[in-house]
């Protein structure tokens, strides 16, 4: 089993809306809901590609509730504390104007010395029993400090792999206790390192870590294994929406690295599940089959 921790899970509502008007009414021309939050994307892309997965979260109310009972109707297990406050639910707008793709990230609640502490418990059970575990995302606001340093430490005393994917100074604290592998777009790259040049960004993030993953939009993956960096582009006609690639990216990364890919097949797999991602609606999914087809034809460079 693959666990995927996404502390921070989300209802993601993807609303149409030909223009939005300033200051306006503006009513919706559609509207759908999705399971979300970055950890939850990379469960149900590693489900997609028929690897056992769960989840460890924190639960908010009925909108938490919703989104185990979507990911549990697939066949992935969800494990964590429920928790006061409802789980955030976020708005990604598609319309015909400068709007189109823009983020609204919701709030969610806020965790307490009981919660975090339920949580470490689950997730130190849910190690033991796991063949390696992914980390995605921010954390919910907290009473008390909360990272993944703890939790890649605890991987790495059960002789675990680690995969992290989050920004700023939680990605510091990530990257200082070693994790496996660390998946970052060039954007997070340039936050933390001022540098948006994919092969620096493979250098400095690959001190701490043995497979890393920097992504630059329709330009690409960059993969390294520490000795060689292939770069993949799986190119795909028209982007329905880029929400969720990443995630469909590490989903991908994780289960190269549990079938034993090497570092062309890794990059294959990675870059065509981000990219399948692109031209479906449902955010952060992708399917099997599109997959293996963009797989056929990724191109792969040495850099």
């Amino acid at each position: 089993m693959i666990l995927c921790v996404c502390p921070n899970p989300a209802i993601d509502k993807f609303v149409t809306v030909a223009t939005l008007k300033k200051g306006k009414v503006n009513r919706a021309d559609n509207e759908q809901s999705f399971p979300g939050g970055k950890g939850v994307h990379v469960a149900l892309g590693i489900k997609e590609l028929g690897e056992d997965v769960a989840i460890l979260a924190f639960w908010g109310g009925s909108t938490g509730q919703w989104i185990k009972e979507q990911c549990e109707a697939k066949g992935i297990a969800c494990y964590g504390p429920d928790v006061e406050g409802w789980t955030r639910t976020c708005i990604t707008l598609k319309s015909e104007d400068e709007f189109n793709e823009t983020e609204l990230l919701g709030k969610g609640p806020t965790i307490g010395a009981k919660n975090h502490a339920d949580f470490l418990k689950n997730y130190e059970q849910l190690i033991e029993k796991s063949e390696m575990v992914c980390m995605s995302g921010s954390w919910p606001q907290s009473t008390v400090k909360v990272d993944y340093a703890q939790l890649i430490l605890k991987a790495s005393a059960f002789n675990k792999k680690a995969f992290i994917d989050c920004s700023g100074n939680m990605l510091l604290s990530a990257l200082d206790k070693a994790p496996y592998g660390v998946h970052i777009n060039h954007h997070e790259g340039y936050d933390l390192y001022k540098t948006t040049n994919p092969i620096e960004l493979l250098h400095k993030v690959g001190v701490s870590s043995k497979i890393v993953a920097i992504t630059c939009g329709a330009k690409g993956l960059y993969l390294s294994d520490g000795t060689k960096v292939v770069h993949a582009l799986s190119k795909i006609e028209k982007v329905i929406s880029a929400v969720g690639s990443g995630d469909s990216l590490m989903a991908g990364l994780v289960v190269a690295c549990q079938r034993r890919y090497n570092l062309v097949e890794t990059a294959k797999l990675a870059a065509s599940c981000g990219a399948a991602n692109c031209i479906r609606e449902e955010l952060g999914m992708f399917y099997k089959k599109e997959v293996e087809q963009l797989q056929k034809r990724c191109s792969i460079n040495f850099v």
